[in-house]
């Protein structure tokens, strides 16, 4: 298994496999805080600035599908929802800087900043079809943390049961994050750019508007889903605790 720092300076030293013109070698600027998974760094080569994410060695046991996200991006590119992808393998994602601002961290609980973001999601959910993306199983995501947790929650029938019904209901699946937290969103001079999609599916329409809006979103099972939210949230976490030395 390849460290941090020396998958960084490969990447860093393939820079000219990278999609975009550079002038030099790119250079670390300094590491990026904030991430829960994986190790992020500013780089620059002349005026340009990029976004080097190492990716979590635990990518699978989260739930993540590099593969997936890969084939959404490509999808999203060209959009202006996403920053633009320069460069990618199995252990990295390098991405174009996105100079801006980010929401503050309420900004989800404040209706002029949900609308604003509802109105993005509306949008990408209008895209085709990703072909290489499977129809997201949300019974298969929950069971995939249950299994790697030594005491299995005394709940975890009741969630198998509600991604069950929802993966069993009448829905046309489109682009869904799954993760839409106020950390990820950027305020920019051509709208609202998001960012982190490694959690990211051919997904329920409703899912990303649970995240924005709860069990009060205007939705037949929208009390179902922001249950099942709420506790896909808690098992990622389980996860995480369980995997600390």
């Amino acid at each position: 298994m390849h460290s941090i720092e020396s998958t960084l300076q490969q990447t860093l030293s393939d820079w000219q496999h990278w999609h975009v013109e550079l002038p030099c070698e790119p250079r670390v600027v300094r590491p990026l805080e904030g991430g829960k998974t994986n190790h992020s760094f500013l780089v620059e080569s002349g005026a340009h600035l990029a976004v080097v994410r190492v990716n979590a060695a635990n990518s699978a046991a989260l739930g993540i599908d590099r593969q997936r996200e890969l084939a959404l991006l490509r999808q999203l590119q060209g959009t202006g929802f996403i920053s633009s992808v320069w460069y990618t393998t199995a252990d990295v994602l390098v991405s174009a800087f996105v100079e801006g601002r980010r929401w503050p961290a309420d900004a989800l609980q404040q209706d002029r900043y949900r609308e604003r973001l509802a109105q993005r999601v509306r949008r990408w959910q209008q895209l085709p079809a990703v072909p290489a993306v499977k129809r997201f199983s949300y019974q298969n995501h929950c069971r995939g943390y249950l299994s790697q947790l030594p005491n299995t929650p005394v709940d975890s029938q009741q969630i198998l049961d509600w991604a069950c019904a929802v993966d069993a209901a009448d829905w046309q699946p489109v682009i869904c994050h799954h993760d839409l937290v106020a950390e990820n969103i950027v305020e920019t001079e051509r709208g609202l750019v998001v960012l982190d999609w490694e959690y990211g599916g051919w997904g329920h329409p409703a899912m990303d508007f649970i995240r924005l809006y709860g069990a009060d979103y205007s939705h037949p099972d929208a009390e179902k889903l922001h249950y099942l939210q709420q506790a896909v949230d808690g098992l990622w976490q389980a996860v995480q605790d369980a995997q600390l030395p």
